[in-house]
């Protein structure tokens, strides 16, 4: 496989989009996790446009891929919480240095 089939784009751009979603230094875990929710994502698409265009579908098989990719996107969006560094807006800054505004000034 040459990685050019729209499968092979498809794929690449589901690990990019989850590999950005982590941010950081991935561990070999965590880039294994990536390809395995990029192949059931793919493998659910699939299922879905042979659903779209009337195809025969093994129900079962669908579920089971579709909830094994939930639960892995799942695994990583809690990982990516856990990295997504805290911020804060401009204004709890400022108060925070500065302390509130009077309330005459919040008018």
């Amino acid at each position: 496989m040459d990685g050019r089939t729209l499968a092979a784009r498809r794929f690449r751009s589901l690990c990019e989009a989850f590999t950005a979603e982590l941010g950081g230094q991935l561990t070999e875990v965590d880039q294994n996790l990536i390809k395995q929710a990029a192949n059931l994502v793919l493998a659910a698409e699939r299922f879905q446009v042979d659903v779209v265009n009337g195809a025969e579908v093994n129900p079962d098989a669908l579920v089971r891929v579709s909830s094994e990719a939930r639960r892995i996107l799942g695994m990583l969006r809690t990982k990516a919480a856990k990295n997504k560094p805290i911020t804060s807006s401009l204004k709890d800054y400022l108060n925070s240095k500065y302390g509130s505004a009077p309330a005459e000034a919040r008018l």
